[in-house]
Parts: structure tokens; C-alpha cells; sequence
């Protein structure tokens, strides 16, 4: 499974346990199935690992995602944001805070596309001011 896949399985996760869902092991094993690589090996074990440290990283780490989040929020409260889009926002969140393994771009890339994919119209260009505002910040230029 490519880890594309396994954060928008993250995601999903994610999404669940905001709906008032445990997200657990059954979820889990509902969202991906057993995917060879490209040599025949299952990819299932690594893919997991990284579904379960951004599910359990995002749980840990909710209040604080939340309040980042809400810095960079303009004309808008954390209440009001969508559910699927409050997912994506924690979970690209908490790899830019606190697994920075994959390239900002990146996470912002996919999070933008999981907003488009699995959310409404305007998703994805709130997903994008949102993250692009906090990157800019991160980097020290203006707003």
C-alpha cells in the first residue's frame, strides 16, 4: 500500500473517532486490505505502523492540533469546520508538528487532495489557505 493510501486510511480513522467511533482494529482491517509490493512482499506491517502512529498521534495530541489550527483559521472557528476537513487538517497537522518524515509539500499536497476527494467543493481551497498560512508562518514570511 502506498503511503498515500495509508494516510487517507489515517484520515479516515481519524474521521471516525470525531463521529463518536473507536476506529479500531476493525476499522482498520475495513479501510486497507493486503497490497504486494512490487516484488510480491505484503507492504501491510509498514503501512500499518504508520496508520497506527498517526491515529494514536493525532489522539494524543488533539487539543493541541486543534488550537494550531484554529491560529490559522480566518473568519472561522474550529466548531464550524467540516468533520472530514477537521480529520485532514489534524492529521497533516500532527505530521508537520510531530513526524516530520515526509516533506511539507507533501503532506499539504495530499491533505489538499483528500480534501477534494472526500469532502466538498470548497475543501480543498480551505485545506490549502489553511495549511499554506501555516507553512508561510513557519517560515517567517507574512500572511
Amino acid at each position: 500500500m502506498a503511503r498515500i493510501l495509508a494516510r487517507a486510511a489515517a484520515m479516515q480513522m481519524v474521521y471516525e473517532n470525531l463521529e463518536g467511533g473507536e476506529g479500531g482494529p476493525e476499522t482498520l482491517q475495513g479501510l486497507i486490505g493486503f497490497v504486494p509490493d512490487v516484488e510480491g512482499e505484503q507492504v501491510y506491517g509498514e503501512d500499518c505502523a504508520l496508520i497506527e502512529r498517526i491515529v494514536s498521534g493525532v489522539q494524543e495530541h488533539a487539543e493541541e492540533l486543534d488550537e494550531k489550527i484554529s491560529g490559522f483559521l480566518r473568519n472561522w472557528t474550529i466548531d464550524r469546520i467540516a468533520r472530514v476537513d477537521l480529520a485532514i487538517l489534524r492529521v497533516a497537522f500532527y505530521e508537520l508538528l510531530y513526524d516530520p518524515e515526509t516533506a511539507p509539500e507533501v503532506i499539504c499536497s495530499e491533505a489538499v487532495d483528500q480534501a477534494k476527494r472526500y469532502s466538498t467543493d470548497r475543501s480543498g481551497a480551505f485545506v490549502n489557505g489553511v495549511l499554506g498560512a501555516f507553512l508561510r508562518d513557519r517560515a517567517g514570511e507574512p500572511a
